[in-house]
């Protein structure tokens, strides 16, 4: 689960150095069912790219897709060298808040995001057994939480 092998892996593959015309920088990293994806964008064509390591190979997972906004502007670099919060540390803010909430709840499925939305910040939710949502924004600087939200699953139904 080390994201900085994967996107090292990724940086150095020749899949993105050709794709990589455009100067794109890193925007986000989102893991979900054991696998990490990184996101491109590029300021120059206004997207975004993904890439993922699938059976040790970098692969494209989406190209130069439009970047859905209210208001348009460019996304913020993701800055490694600024976050000071690993990925660990952050699981374990979660799983503390996840035993105050729901000690009782096993976890179904876990998804993590390293984002920039003002300040670098992990972006980590559980989806339980009993169909509830933990999701927690932690500062990835300086390991506050910016936000929790535990609620059913069924509260993000429309109307």
């Amino acid at each position: 689960m080390n994201f900085l092998e994967n996107l090292k892996t990724i940086k150095n593959s020749n899949i993105f150095k050709k794709w990589n015309k455009n100067n794109a920088y890193l925007t986000s990293c989102f893991f979900i069912e054991k696998q990490w994806q990184f996101d491109f964008y590029s300021k120059k064509t206004k997207t975004i790219t993904s890439f993922i390591i699938e059976n040790n190979k970098v692969k494209i997972l989406e190209k130069d897709s439009k970047v859905f906004q209210k208001e348009v502007k460019d996304l913020e670099e993701l800055s490694l060298d600024k976050i000071k919060v690993n990925l660990e540390q952050a699981i374990k803010i979660l799983n503390k808040i996840k035993e105050e909430k729901s000690p009782s709840e096993s976890i179904m499925k876990t998804i993590l995001i390293l984002q920039h939305d003002k300040v670098p910040l992990w972006n980590l939710s559980y989806i339980t057994s009993a169909f509830n949502i933990l999701n927690i924004k932690i500062n990835a600087i300086n390991s506050k939480i910016i936000e929790q939200n535990f609620s059913p699953i069924m509260s993000f139904k429309k109307h």
